[in-house]
């Protein structure tokens, strides 16, 4: 068959039998993957609005102001009746003078229950506003340009994370019941895998860094664990002590 059947062929009617310029050149492949970037540690740092973060900056606003109106009844503030003398009673309550007139210590003030909430609320209400009008921009920016603005994307990873911490619950019901030692190493092995570490060398090296932990904080250190362990209760009396003392 000579070039012109083949050009009067169906064959051109399917894309793979298209022709991709001179034959004798060089054929390269193009790839639409973005390719893999240097990942530098100041970018691990920077902060990013993404398309939902105008939802999220409202939600968090409606947190910081249940806040503020609960600090009134659980505080004692709702019933509180100031004195007439504002000066003194702040004097007093500073530490700067007593009722008699006498210098006492500084920071009186700081031993009321009140104190370190108001100081949360005075810094938590001014952040949450302006943050909210910081993204009340970028959203109006991204819709000028015809951007997404959808919060799913946000949402999907917030739930993707409570897979962790279902796993750290499950860790603390197996504790009990396998003891510290053999818990955590299968808590260590199976995130390893799970990070995506899924050759034998990665499962060991999650492995070993497990049992170095155990060894760390229970043997050395005798961090505190369930006294009684179903596992252990199984095993015979001085060996079950041992596990119990450093395992």
């Amino acid at each position: 068959m000579n070039q012109a059947q083949v050009n009067n062929s169906d064959l051109l009617l399917f894309d793979e039998a298209l022709p991709i310029g001179d034959m004798n050149s060089p054929r390269g492949f193009k790839s639409e993957c973005i390719p893999d970037k240097k990942v530098k540690v100041d970018d691990l740092f920077k902060f990013r609005r993404g398309r939902g973060d105008l939802q999220i900056s409202i939600a968090t606003a409606l947190i910081a102001l249940f806040f503020f109106f609960s600090f009134w009844a659980h505080t004692g503030w709702g019933d509180r009746k100031l004195p007439d003398e504002m000066g003194t009673y702040i004097a007093y309550q500073l530490g700067l003078m007593d009722i008699e007139v006498r210098v006492v210590r500084f920071g009186r003030i700081l031993k009321q229950p009140w104190v370190i909430p108001m100081l949360c609320l005075l810094v938590l209400i001014p952040t949450a506003v302006w943050n909210m009008q910081e993204s009340f921009k970028v959203y109006q920016w991204r819709k000028r340009f015809m951007l997404p603005t959808s919060v799913q994307f946000e949402l999907s990873k917030y739930v993707a994370a409570f897979e962790f911490v279902a796993y750290f619950i499950l860790y603390t019901f197996f504790v009990p019941v396998l003891g510290y030692l053999l818990s955590t190493m299968f808590l260590g092995t199976y995130m390893t895998w799970r990070l995506g570490y899924r050759n034998w060398i990665w499962v060991f090296r999650g492995a070993l860094s497990s049992f170095a932990i155990v060894i760390i904080f229970r043997t050395f250190l005798q961090i505190k664990t369930p006294g009684s362990i179903w596992i252990y209760d199984q095993l015979p009396t001085a060996f079950r002590t041992f596990m119990l003392t450093y395992f």
